[in-house]
């Protein structure tokens, strides 16, 4: 039983086997290589198990392509299954495989297909690698000694990716690259000028394996905002007896590195000294010394510092210039009892001043020595020398010298007890009657003059009178004068030379003054006329000016004369005594009743009492006006310019048209030397005005005059008519082809005329009667209509215009179009419609299209699916571009689908665009991972293309949204769209599989691909950040607090993260993961963080390497650096007193914080510095303000500087800070004549000094502020008291106040008065303009004043009411003389000046002298060429008018572009009423002769009355011209019009090499000073005609320039009029059959032919013999023709030679030339042929083409037949045929029509009789042709396309003509 049961089993067994069944292959594909990965090739293993039966096929593919490569098989077959697995091995190429490359294992297995691809990035993941960058320090850059700078940067990445640089934004091609197993390492050379114009550089890597990734790093670091830069010397280094230190203080600077250098006269005097600033908020401050080298010691160094930030940034820091200054001193007395001692103080400045006292050469031991330093660094030491007063007494001379060691100079001063007073002659002052006063005095009056002597002594005053005694005085004294007064009769005073008071005493010497009456000798002035061009300008028009030049400094008056007789005023003018001579210039209006034209105008100078002098006569000032009226040429293109010009008084010019004002284009106005005014205005008219014969009148008025004159011009008064211009509008393409087979077409004509002219059609040349015509005003519309079959024939159109008004015109327009050329009609889906739901839409775009019509039709297959489109291009010049759409009707979308579209242009044009195919093609899709920020989301990407693809996205069979969607469209018509997927990290770290599925709902189709986190990352060690808490943060933790450390490890993976704390773990850590890091905190209490050296994280995981990042916590050993404390003078200078300044050198590079202490104890925050690491030691400066509850005497003051955890450095002390303030008031000994000067100096924390008398506040003349070592503030204030004042006993007072302490000390000072008078006589003396403006700036100006007093009394000065302080004065036996200086610059802004003498003993008087003199008001300053100069040959004169001037003094000078170029020529205006107006003039120097520069003239008035004219500009400009041909009648002559304007322009005429005299010659001067010049020159018209060329040359002897233009017959006759067409014809055949001569016929056809010369010429021989001309004869396309003919000689004749015509314009060099020769005999050969109703007779191979055929019916000769002209042949014999028409004969049968044929001496008869049968048989069939000779065949050809040449080359020459005539 248990046997049968076996077998059965094994019988089942193989029934199962022999079943059919399919088990498919489970595929894998993995990468395998031998040892460490890229050590060895990558092979990729595909296995594919479990498949049956056998029979499968493997497939590799490299980026989805074939892949030809070695393939290791291996096939086995399990024994249990009986399943086969196969295995199939590749080793891929290593560069591709590195570069990302998919490979791809594809088997088929029963028509299923298993795919599986792989690459190196499914390997390392798709994770950006981070990136470090490693640029060089700020300090590495500065101090290269290369011209290159070096970048690193490191790429973690396994992967060949490419490192790319980006400077700027911009690649670099300087890079080098290194891989090694976890690094890329690329470096990057840039020049050292390049790096230090980078803002940043960026390390970019890429692989196709994961996304672009970059890192970029600034080079030029933040925004460097402007420090606070001071240098100074330093005092505690002067203390040290380092005298040359300098100090540079830099505060508010931003977080970039720097460096500081010094530099002496801006030129580095030190090495740099480098400061790494850290970056963080808030800005800092720094210092650094620097010790001055000894050879820089000098008086005119000038020292400062510069900050470097950056490679730009560039702060340079105020000059601490004079530091090196010699020692200057002031020795003082101080007031004191008699009982006391004598003090002097001697006080001393300068770089290092020491004092020594000594007595008769012994030295002396001073009582106290103070030092102390000002903010300008300068050293001020003062010392007190105590003297008995019986020593004193004695007169002894006590001497202070002051020293200075380091600069080896020393100064000394001397004082003693001794004074001296000194006397002096007395003032005179003489005052006489001015010019006017004496010329108004009635001649029965007499004339005084005063003489005022200052003095209080009875001294004698006498007069005399040209040297003599007078008896006539008189002599009255006061009590500080003798007023002595002469009285003279009128008529002895103006006989009078000069006038002299003399004053005579024992006790002065004999004095005396002499006053001029007569004034100098008087020189005959120039004196000249004319009218006012600027007032002219003002609407002015009737003013005269008299410009006098050349004259003494003598008084005078100007009168205005009409015809001799005056008709003004005189008006006076004072003239200042000066050297040299002057000019002035008075203008007056002229009276109405004077406005007449006979009238002759003139001035006269009135000088001295007996000088006088007349102008020249203006004559002929009120002329009526003249005119010009000409017509400019212009090009077609541009307007029409007219020109009118007019001369006269005021001529005004207007333009109208048929009554209606127009507005001139431009207008220029000048004036002549003879007063008369030119005036010329351009009218710019559009030629389309111009051509309607529009009238132009220009109206030239003067109202002034009340006349008017004017002209009128026209098109029609120029030029004849021409023809009108035509226009033809013909219907649309889309018109003619939407128009019915039975319709007709339309076409319209406008004829732009307003005359009445004839309009007719010709269609392809033949008239047309089916034309309408409507005329309006001003064109004529006329239409024609076509029937649709005859409009699509025609090739073109012409409207014709005709009227005898103008010549036959006419229009052709193309019907047919040009030659189409073939455009680009190219075919694609439409994105916008896509991107409105609508999918299937074409769009067809066509380019170069021609200028044709079209319409645009779509097509499925080759077969039209959508409706014409037309589209109506212009005619334009270039091709032009279209595009149309449609969309697809749904029954045709179909993967198999092509479509097209097609462009029909013109009646027969047809284009096809290329084929859209596969535009419904199924979806493809790729899915990728894109590269997110840890705080992001994960983002995949989804990229679809296909027909209308659409995304889905699903996560386990559920839907997602997604957040991004964007769609394109591809040139080949395929959409591309890719969504993007943001997934939470929480989510993604799950390794969740992610589905984009891609469906095509157009075409029902899909497909999708999935993604997950797995097998994404790479397996380098991650990057490591540590981040320790900063110096400032350890800190300001408190004690029981602990502190934080936190180290970030950039990884996905779960890696164990730990603490090393000096080499040994920490148990007190604590972590957290994120999606991107894992972050690790370590906490450590306060006191083990401040012994650590260093902390260590280190991060470990079975993927990576294990690695760390260590931090160092201690920082580098501290070296004891110098700190010092003191009271800080910049922030005292600001007015804060109270703030300290702690300076620390030679610091480590650790971090640090400094406080402040009062007493040692701190009242301070804590001012943390976070100090770089950097080689070198630092400088710092901390500042802090005092609190005022420290503000107390015995408060000590210090400064802290604690650095890292341990070190603390201490500074010294500054004690006694809030002193009280200590004083001394002291007398500074003085001479007589200068002021008295009081000191007082104060000493304490901030001492300010008040001056005070009675009561009243004193302002310090000098205030000297310094601060010592120990910060006591030093206050120096002087003041100066006039002695006037001083002597008058008055108390002055000195306080000395600090409000900071609020403490104050005071002391007085006085001096008695003993003399008591009347009020003394005041004689103030100031320098006059002329002097003060020839003061050199640096100088300064003086004024005197002269007290008359013999007590000590006060004189003080006031400067506009104010106080001066810088007066000296000197004191003698009668007067106190005192001087006050003052600088020039407050001289000329000062009003007035007062002298006052003050004494108890007499009232107060003083005296007021004005220095700025009246209020100035604005002149009218104007500067203009000199016409009266230019008249002289002088043409370079420039004269400034000046008016409306208020008197005061004045200086005027001349610019060249803004710069002086003249010397100041100076003015002196008296005092008086009314305004006064001068005129100076200046020659140009040859070397401002230049076309750019502008000249102006300014007044200055006063010191600060600056009043510039206009500027002068293009004063030298080249000359430029206008050459005119003036209308004229055809009787009178041709008046040529040369106009030229410039700087100096002449002209010369010429014809032919010969000059020619103009007829008139006009010269003015514009406002602008370019001079105009006119010229006419009348030809007779005769001479004109003749061609002959007239040129006007203009030159400019002055620049040596020259233009000049021509004009002539031919240069106003267009070159279309100069062109023609000639034709030679050869005799006729009965002459060729005579002997005598044979006429040759020249036929010229143009315009104009009467203006031609026809030459013939026979054998290149001329001929003039038997020439015969016939008048040309018009043509109605506006041509005409001539006929020339000659007659030859027959042997000439047949001897062959060439007979040639020559045409020629008269004003054209091109001649037009044709010839003919006799051919030579050439038999000829005929054939008769028969055609439907004709006989062709054809007629061959003959020479020459002279021929004669005549057609015989039975012997009698027809006249019915047409015979063509005869054609030339390649081989150069004739052919011909002639046509005789078998309608009009009546042949019978038997009758015999014979051909006869005539050439040279020969005749051929061609007979043919009428058939009896074959009535309708046509002989020219192929057996006719068969039977032709062959080369009579040819010769027909050529004779046909001969005709049809000509045909065509007449029609292009009509067309010519006609465009060449309405042109």
């Amino acid at each position: 039983m248990l046997h049968l049961e076996l077998r059965h089993h094994s019988w089942l067994l193989n029934q199962y086997l022999k079943v059919d069944r399919i088990v498919y292959p489970n595929i894998t594909l993995h990468p395998v290589w031998e040892g460490e990965y890229g050590a060895s090739p990558v092979r990729l293993l595909c296995t594919l198990r479990g498949f049956c039966p056998d029979g499968l096929s493997v497939e590799w593919k490299q980026d989805n392509q074939p892949l030809t490569i070695a393939t290791i098989t291996t096939k086995l077959q399990s024994v249990e299954d009986k399943t086969f697995s196969l295995s199939s091995e590749i080793e891929p190429n290593r560069t591709v495989w590195a570069y990302g490359s998919s490979f791809t294992c594809k088997s088929i297995h029963k028509n299923q297909e298993f795919i599986k691809k792989i690459s190196i990035c499914q390997i390392h993941g798709s994770a950006p690698p981070s990136i470090q960058v490693e640029i060089p320090s700020f300090k590495t850059v500065m101090t290269e000694s290369t011209k290159s700078v070096n970048a690193t940067c490191l790429v973690p990445t396994v992967l060949d990716a490419k490192v790319t640089w980006l400077m700027d934004g911009k690649p670099s091609t300087t890079a080098s690259q290194v891989k090694n197993t976890t690094h890329i390492v690329s470096k990057v050379t840039v020049s050292l000028s390049e790096w230090k114009q980078l803002k940043s550089i960026t390390c970019k890597a890429e692989h196709k394996c994961f996304p672009s990734t970059e890192r970029t790093v600034s080079v030029a670091g933040p925004a460097v905002t402007t420090p606070l830069v001071e240098i100074r010397r330093s005092l505690k280094d002067l203390l040290k007896m380092d005298s040359a230190v300098l100090e540079c203080d830099v505060t508010q600077l931003s977080s970039r590195d720097l460096y500081v250098t010094f530099q002496a006269n801006s030129a580095d005097i030190s090495d740099k000294q480098y400061v790494d600033l850290p970056e963080g908020p808030g800005l800092h401050s720094i210092s650094r010394s620097c010790s001055i080298p000894t050879h820089y010691w000098k008086k005119d160094t000038n020292f400062s510092c510069t900050v470097n930030q950056g490679f730009s940034g560039n702060f340079k820091s105020n000059s601490a210039g004079n530091v090196f200054v010699d020692p200057s001193m002031e020795l003082l007395l101080a007031p004191s009892e008699e009982s006391e001692q004598q003090r002097l103080l001697c006080s001393a400045w300068g770089f290092n001043p020491q004092i020594k006292w000594s007595t008769e050469s012994q030295q002396r031991s001073s009582s106290t020595y103070e030092l102390s330093m000002g903010a300008d660094g300068r050293v001020a030491v003062t010392s007190h020398l105590h003297i008995p007063h019986t020593e004193w007494s004695t007169g002894k001379v006590f001497t202070c010298e002051v020293t200075d060691k380091s600069l080896k100079t020393n100064v000394k001063k001397e004082i003693s007890l001794c004074s001296v007073y000194s006397s002096g002659p007395p003032f005179i002052h003489v005052e006489s009657p001015s010019f006017k006063t004496v010329m108004m005095t009635e001649s029965t009056e007499s004339v005084k003059s005063t003489c005022l002597v200052r003095t209080v002594l009875d001294a004698k005053v006498t007069w005399l009178m040209d040297g003599k005694p007078t008896t006539t005085a008189s002599q009255v004294k006061n009590t500080t004068h003798i007023v002595s007064e002469v009285t003279v009769s009128l008529s002895e005073w103006k006989q009078l030379k000069s006038i002299t008071c003399k004053a005579e005493h024992k006790c002065f010497p004999s004095t005396e003054r002499t006053v001029s009456v007569a004034g100098p000798a008087v020189t005959a002035p120039l004196v000249e006329i004319r009218r006012s061009l600027k007032d002219l300008l003002k609407m002015d028009s009737a003013v005269l000016e008299c410009d006098v030049t050349q004259l003494s400094s003598r008084d005078l008056y100007v009168t205005f004369q009409a015809n001799s007789a005056d008709i003004s005023d005189k008006q006076y003018v004072d003239l200042p005594e000066a050297p040299g001579l002057h000019s002035i210039s008075r203008s007056f209006s002229i009276p109405t009743n004077y406005w007449k034209k006979e009238t002759n105008f003139s001035c006269t100078v009135n000088q001295g009492f007996s000088g006088n002098f007349k102008s020249n006569s203006a004559s002929n000032v009120f002329v009526d006006p003249s005119m010009e009226l000409l017509l400019a040429p212009s090009e077609e293109s541009e307007q029409q310019r007219l020109l009118c010009s007019a001369w006269g008084f005021n001529p005004q010019i207007k333009w109208s048209t048929e009554s209606q004002q127009r507005s001139s284009s431009t207008y220029e106005l000048s004036m002549g030397a003879d007063g008369r005014v030119a005036v010329t205005s351009h009218l710019h008219i559009p030629h389309t005005e111009w051509s309607t014969g529009m009238v132009f009148t220009c109206e030239v008025t003067d109202k002034s005059l009340k006349t008017n004159v004017k002209k009128e011009i026209s098109l029609c008064s120029v030029y004849s008519s021409g023809p009108p211009f035509i226009h033809v509008e013909s219907p649309s393409f889309k018109t003619v082809m939407m128009t019915e087979s039975t319709e007709s077409v339309k076409s319209t004509c406008l004829v732009r005329t307003v005359l009445d002219a004839k309009v007719t059609w010709l269609m392809d040349g033949k008239p047309s009667t089916t034309a309408s015509q409507v005329t309006n005003t001003t064109h004529i519309v006329s239409e024609v209509t076509v029937s649709l079959s005859e409009w699509k024939q025609l090739k073109s159109i012409t409207c014709k215009a005709e009227h005898k008004c103008f010549p036959s015109t006419e229009r052709t327009v193309s019907v047919a179009g040009p030659a189409v050329t073939t455009p680009l009609v190219e075919i694609r889906r439409s994105l916008k419609d896509l991107l409105k739901m609508d999918s299937a839409v074409l769009e067809c775009d066509v380019t170069q299209l021609s200028s044709r019509d079209l319409y645009v039709t779509f097509q499925a297959d080759s077969a039209d699916i959508s409706d014409k489109q037309y589209v109506d291009l212009p005619e334009a010049p270039g091709l032009h571009s279209i595009s149309r759409s449609f969309s697809i009707p749904t029954n045709y979308w179909k993967k198999d689908t092509n479509f097209s579209c097609t462009v029909n242009q013109g009646f027969s044009g047809n284009f096809k665009s290329n084929s859209a195919d596969n535009v419904f093609v199924d979806p493809s899709m790729e899915l990728l991972l894109a590269p997110t920020e840890e705080s992001e989301q994960q983002r995949l990407l989804c990229s679809a293309w296909g027909f209308n693809p659409q995304i889905k996205w699903s996560t386990e069979s559920q839907q997602r949204s997604s957040s991004t969607y964007e769609l394109s469209m591809g040139a080949d018509g395929r959409v591309a769209v890719t969504s993007h997927l943001h997934i939470p990290h929480t989510e993604w770290s799950t390794g969740m599989v992610f589905t984009c599925e891609v469906t095509d709902k157009s075409l029902k189709t899909n497909v999708k691909k999935e993604i997950s986190l797995c097998s994404v990352y790479s397996s380098g060690p991650p990057f490591i950040h540590v981040e320790s808490p900063s110096f400032k943060t350890v800190m300001m933790t408190e004690s029981t607090e602990s502190v934080k450390s936190t180290c970030l490890v950039r990884t996905v993976l779960d890696a164990k993260v730990t603490w090393l704390m000096d080499g040994k773990p920490s148990t007190t850590a604590s972590q957290v993961k994120n999606t991107t890091h894992i972050v690790s905190e370590v906490t450590v209490s306060l006191s083990e963080w401040k012994q650590l050296k260093s902390i260590t994280c280190k991060a470990e995981h079975k993927c990576f390497p294990s690695t760390e990042r260590t931090v160092s916590v201690a920082g580098p050993a501290v070296t004891a650096p110098l700190v010092e404390i003191r009271r800080s003078l910049k922030d005292l200078l600001k007015m804060d007193s109270a703030v300290l300044e702690c300076d620390v050198t030679q610091l480590s590079s650790r971090d640090l914080y400094v406080t402040f202490q009062a007493n040692s104890a701190d009242i301070s925050d804590k001012q943390y510095v976070d100090l770089p690491e950097a080689p070198g030691l630092h400088s710092i400066s901390r500042s802090f303000s005092i609190p005022t509850n420290y503000w107390k005497k015995d408060t000590n003051f210090s400064c802290t500087v604690n650095q890292g955890f341990s070190g603390n450095f201490k500074s010294n002390s500054a004690d006694n800070v809030f002193v009280d303030p200590s004083m001394e008031l002291l007398l500074a000994p003085s001479e007589e004549s200068e002021q008295q000067r009081l000191l007082c100096s104060a000493w304490g924390f901030n001492p300010q000094i008040k001056w005070s008398t009675e009561s009243q506040q004193r302002s310090s003349s000098t205030y000297e502020l310094s601060m010592g070592a120990d910060g006591r503030v030093a206050v120096t204030s002087h003041l100066h008291i006039p002695h006037t004042e001083w002597s008058t006993g008055k108390v002055f007072t000195c306080e000395v106040t600090d409000k900071s302490l609020k403490t104050n000390v005071k002391k007085e000072i006085s001096l008695c008065s003993v003399y008591s008078s009347g009020p003394p006589f005041i004689h103030v003396e100031s320098p006059s303009f002329k002097t003060v403006m020839m003061t050199e700036s640096t100088e300064s100006v003086k004024s005197t004043c002269l007290v008359r007093t013999v007590l000590d009394a006060k004189v003080t000065w006031l400067m506009d009411g104010k106080p001066s302080t810088t007066a000296s004065q000197v004191k003698n036996t009668t007067h106190i003389v005192s001087e006050v200086t003052v600088s020039l610059s407050e001289w000329k802004q000062l009003k007035s000046i007062t002298c006052k003498a003050e004494h108890k003993c007499f009232p107060s008087t003083e005296r007021t002298v004005s220095v700025a003199g009246p209020a100035v008001t604005a002149p009218l300053v104007e500067i203009r060429r000199s016409l009266k100069d230019l008249l002289k040959m002088d043409s370079a004169v420039l004269e400034c008018d000046v008016t409306q001037l208020s008197s005061r003094d004045l200086y005027v000078t001349f610019q060249a572009n803004s710069a002086d170029i003249s010397d100041k020529q100076y003015v002196d205006l008296p005092e008086g009423p009314g305004l006064h107006s001068i005129s100076r003039s200046f020659s140009i120097p040859t070397n401002y002769w230049k076309k750019d520069t502008n000249f102006s003239c300014t007044v200055n008035q006063g010191f600060s009355g600056n009043f510039k004219s206009n500027s002068a500009g293009n004063v030298f400009v080249d000359p430029s011209m206008e050459l005119l041909l003036a209308p004229s009648e055809e009787s009178e002559q041709q008046r040529l019009l040369c106009s030229a304007w410039g700087f100096n322009p002449q002209i010369k005429w010429s014809t032919e090499s010969q000059q020619r005299s103009s007829s008139t010659y006009d010269i003015s001067m514009g406002a602008d000073g370019r001079v105009a010049v006119t010229s006419h020159l009348h030809i007779p018209r005769t001479e004109w005609s003749t061609g002959k060329v007239f040129t006007c040359e203009v030159t400019d002897k002055s620049l040596k320039t020259n233009v000049k233009k021509e004009i002539s017959l031919c240069s106003v006759t267009p070159a279309s009029s100069q062109m023609l067409g000639i034709y030679v014809q050869g005799p006729p055949l009965q002459e060729l059959q005579n002997k005598g001569p044979v006429t040759i016929t020249c036929l010229l056809v143009g315009p104009s032919l009467n203006d031609f010369s026809v030459t013939w010429k026979v054998d290149g021989k001329s001929y003039s013999l038997n020439v015969h001309k016939e008048p040309p004869v018009s043509h109605s396309n506006g041509t005409e023709t001539l006929r020339s003919s000659l007659d030859v000689l027959a042997e000439d004749w047949h001897a062959y030679k060439q007979v040639s015509c020559e045409a020629k314009h008269q004003c054209s060099n091109q001649s037009y030339e044709d010839h003919i020769i006799k051919s030579r005999v050439t038999q000829p050969s005929a054939i008769l042929l028969q055609g439907s109703g004709e006989l062709v007779c054809l007629v061959s191979t003959f020479s020459p083409e002279s021929i004669n055929i005549t057609w015989l019916l039975d012997g009698k000769e027809l006249w019915d037949y047409n015979t063509s002209e005869p054609h030339r042949g390649p081989n150069g014999k004739f052919s011909i045929q002639s046509h005789l028409r078998l309608s009009q004969v009546i042949w019978l049968r038997g009758a015999v029509l014979t051909c006869r044929v005539t050439h040279a001496n020969t005749t051929l008869f061609l007979n043919k009789s009428k058939p009896d049968i074959l009535e309708d048989f046509n002989f020219l069939d192929d057996t006719m042709h068969a039977e032709v000779n062959q080369d009579t065949d040819v010769e027909s050809w050529y004779m046909a396309f001969t005709f049809l040449a000509c045909f065509l080359i007449s029609i292009i020459y009509g067309v010519l003509a006609t465009m060449i005539k309405t042109k």
